[in-house]
Parts: structure tokens; C-alpha cells; sequence
């Protein structure tokens, strides 16, 4: 599959966003806010920056259904599988599903156990802010640096909210670089600026930090926490 440029990404991300609420309407399942604020971050990687070699783990497991539609408009995932996919991801290799996932915390440590068993493929893992609060995420970054996984590449969905409050990730670049991480901020729904900083050369393990908006895409629950276990009606 050829690349997309900046307004291809931008065009793809809306018609992901399309579905994703679609899917959760049809569904009733929740979650429909973090899988929102994450659309146009997994839009960028899987149609412009990642190879059929790369790795992908979605940490924040509770968001599945965006990548799950993003696997189903790659042909990855087939039309009659689409709607009987567990609310977290389970893996299955056949459907780009690599590690099972919802137990906040842990993919990123499976994403580092793959960058060290293959340094010639590149592993990307997304995380939840809220999901930074777990401690086995610190463990893996002191195990990453000190390995030098430059192959694996952290994005942080900065939302603002977690389960039942909102989250601080102010300080979130000063605790990366002390563990000896490249960081970058960007905006997590322009789609320029997130290839920008997934193309940007490291010697390092590198964390894109990048600031969303809870449930972008239906205003009422915007920027809210209900948009965590909101409920299409």
C-alpha cells in the first residue's frame, strides 16, 4: 500500500472517526473516548509510517475498537469478524493483533521484549496518560534505556482523563528523559505534526507525548469523563 500524504491522513482520520462511532452505536460497547482521542495517531502510523515488518501494541487496551476498524479498512480483520472482537484485544497474529491487551501497564514491557528479540523491527506502543500511573510502565522505560532500545517508539495519548479523574501530564517529558528518553510534545490530532515526530531520527527509545481531545468527534462529551464509559443510545 502506497503512503498517504497530510491530506489523505486527514481525510482517512474523519472517515476512521465515521466508523469508530458507528461501531460503537451498533455495538453499545464504552470506551468510545479514548478510542476517539486516538484516531488520528493510529491513522498516521498504519498509513504512512509503519512497514508489514513493524510491530504495533495498544497498551491502552480499553480503545480497541479504533484499531480494530483501522484493521477491518486495511482488509486485516474480515467484515464478519468485526463486530464479535473481544472489548480488549486479544492476540491474534492472522489480524495484526500482536500481544493481548487491558490489563493496563503491560505493553509497553511486551513491546521492549520484542524490540530486543528483533532490533532490526521497529515497535511502536500506545499508552493512556492515566495508564502512566501503573508502575511496571517505569519499569520498562529503566529496562529500555538501559538495553538502548532505539527501536521502540512510546506514544502517550494525553487526553486528560482517566477512569474516574482527570490526569496531570505535565511533568510527563521530565520523567521520560530521566529515564534516558528522546521526548517530543505534539498535537495528537494534527496529522502533520505526528509524522513529523514519528520521523524524526534517535538514538534513543523515543516517546512521542501527544495532547488529544477526549471523545473528539461528538461535542457533548468532548473534554469530559464520561466519555470513558459513555454509551452510544
Amino acid at each position: 500500500m502506497e503512503k498517504m500524504n497530510i491530506l489523505e491522513l486527514k481525510e482517512k482520520s474523519e472517515e476512521i472517526r465515521e466508523k469508530v462511532i458507528r461501531y460503537h452505536s451498533e455495538t453499545g460497547r464504552s470506551h468510545i473516548g479514548s478510542s476517539l482521542s486516538s484516531i488520528e495517531i493510529l491513522t498516521t502510523l498504519y498509513y504512512n509510517v509503519m512497514n508489514k515488518e513493524d510491530r504495533f501494541i495498544l497498551s491502552k487496551g480499553h480503545a480497541s475498537s479504533s484499531l480494530y476498524v483501522i484493521l477491518n479498512d486495511l482488509h486485516i480483520i474480515p467484515n464478519e469478524k468485526l463486530y464479535n472482537l473481544e472489548v480488549h484485544p486479544k492476540l491474534n497474529s492472522n489480524y495484526g493483533i500482536y500481544a493481548s491487551t487491558g490489563s493496563l501497564g503491560q505493553g509497553l514491557s511486551i513491546g521492549l521484549g520484542m524490540a530486543l528479540a528483533n532490533k532490526g523491527r521497529r515497535i511502536f506502543v500506545l499508552l493512556g496518560d492515566g495508564e502512566c500511573d501503573e508502575g511496571q510502565i517505569w519499569e520498562a522505560l529503566r529496562d529500555a534505556s538501559d538495553y538502548n532500545a532505539k527501536n521502540l517508539t512510546a506514544i502517550v495519548d494525553c487526553n486528560g482523563f482517566q477512569g474516574f479523574k482527570s490526569t496531570n501530564v505535565r511533568k510527563l517529558d521530565k520523567k521520560f528523559s530521566s529515564f534516558g528518553w528522546n521526548y517530543s510534545w505534539c498535537s495528537g490530532h494534527d496529522c502533520k505534526e505526528l509524522l513529523q515526530r514519528f520521523s524524526s531520527p534517535h538514538k534513543k527509545p523515543k516517546v512521542i507525548l501527544a495532547k488529544t481531545i477526549k471523545g473528539k468527534g461528538i461535542p457533548e462529551i468532548e473534554n469530559t469523563l464520561k466519555s470513558h464509559y459513555y454509551h452510544i443510545k
